[in-house]
């Protein structure tokens, strides 16, 4: 699999896109969570984009490397099975309630509303554009698991977490760990429709999860 090219020693020293980034990230979140309408993280980037001429494929809207069915069947076990699980055994020890496969209901709905109006934005905002201006500032030197990376992940990520807490409090600071995930594979891939997919599918599975294990207790 192909990964982008690492950014360049000359746009490794400027700080311009990283201060850019920051201050369109100001009043997004303002503007976000005043007017409640989350569909703003995909769309004010993608206005700053276009003004400046830049290409979409340098922000991730691109499909160009989505990676094999292999690699997303290696990865998917080694995120989503954890997960089940660990969620399984901690409400069972804890709770004592029993899982009882469940959907949530309006399944359909509830897919279209994590693919589209939450992880696609908040994906295109962190790991598309602020992801892609940090990196342009500090650059991307290192390698990890096939993907050049950079201070671009794990800024972007505690960025990623900083800005759920006005919508959940410091509880919600725990999402930095899945924007690591995120990072990494807008990284590996160059696209921001892969970490899209995982945050949906995250979600979804979280969802699963909480209907599942909502019986009465044992």
């Amino acid at each position: 699999m192909t990964v982008e090219e690492p950014i360049t020693a000359s746009e490794e020293r400027s700080f311009r896109p990283l201060l850019e980034g920051l201050l369109v990230l100001v009043p997004t979140l303002y503007v976000t969570a005043a007017l409640g309408v989350p569909t703003l993280w995909f769309a004010i980037p993608l206005v700053v984009i276009t003004i400046a001429r830049r290409p979409y494929e340098d922000y991730g809207l691109t499909l160009h490397n989505p990676g094999t069915p292999l690699f997303h069947a290696v990865v998917s076990l080694f995120v989503f099975l954890p997960y089940a699980l660990g969620h399984y055994l901690w409400v069972y020890w804890n709770l004592g309630t029993p899982f009882d496969l469940r959907l949530p209901g309006d399944l359909m709905n509830e897919v279209f509303v994590q693919t589209l109006i939450v992880a696609l934005p908040e994906e295109f905002f962190f790991r598309g554009y602020m992801q892609t201006q940090i990196d342009k500032s500090f650059g991307r030197p290192y390698r990890f698991l096939g993907a050049s990376v950079g201070l671009g992940v794990p800024i972007a990520a505690a960025l990623f977490a900083l800005c759920h807490v006005p919508f959940g409090g410091v509880d919600r600071m725990v999402v930095f760990f899945p924007g690591l995930l995120y990072g990494w594979l807008r990284a590996r891939t160059g696209t921001v429709v892969v970490p899209t997919l995982y945050h949906a599918a995250s979600n979804l599975l979280m969802k699963v999860m909480i209907v599942s294990l909502a019986s009465r207790p044992m």
